[in-house]
């Protein structure tokens, strides 16, 4: 790829500041920085800039503020870095710890595996609501009753699902009913 298909969008410095959403003083100071510049602007003639290579710059401009002073000059994590990271580790541990004691958080894999069952319960719940409906609509004349005969077997479903996930879950928890704790509607 040749170095002018490389290039991004051409604009001037106004460009520049809007489609970063950044002022005219900003550019000057990236300017100074080093953002690279296409053409330099002098009087009646406006900068130019590569939209691409401005970006690529920012973008490493980041990383490089980013890294500065976490590393040490041979690219190794500073002894500060290290000490800080394995406090907030130890934070989040001692945070998560107290949490499982207070009983404040389910473990990722119960709550997968309870909404799984739910969704199961419900599946089956509904396939069974079909063939309730299919026998009982034949004898019925009305689209209203068809529609209520249809809502109040969906509606069984879920309570059904409901009542089948509440269960799973006081097992999962270990106290026994948690009905309070589902919205009942």
């Amino acid at each position: 790829m040749s170095d002018l298909e490389k290039r991004g969008r051409i604009v001037n410095r106004s460009d520049l500041a809007t489609l970063c959403n950044v002022t005219l003083p900003t550019i000057d100071a990236w300017v100074r920085k080093g953002c690279p510049v296409v053409e330099r602007g002098s009087k009646g003639q406006q900068y130019q800039f590569d939209c691409a290579a401005v970006i690529d710059w920012r973008v490493a401009s980041a990383v490089e503020d980013a890294v500065s002073g976490l590393q040490t000059g041979d690219g190794k994590v500073s002894k500060d870095e290290a000490v800080r990271r394995r406090a907030v580790a130890s934070a989040i541990v001692a945070e998560v710890e107290a949490d499982e004691a207070l009983k404040s958080v389910v473990s990722r894999f119960d709550a997968e595996t309870v909404v799984a069952d739910f969704c199961q319960a419900l599946r089956s719940a509904l396939s069974n609501a079909g063939s309730k409906i299919a026998g009982r609509v034949v004898q019925m004349t009305q689209p209203n009753e068809v529609r209520d005969l249809c809502e109040a077997e969906i509606n069984r479903a879920f309570q059904a699902a409901e009542s089948d996930l509440q269960e799973r879950w006081a097992d999962v928890d270990g106290e026994g009913d948690r009905s309070g704790d589902l919205d009942e509607d």
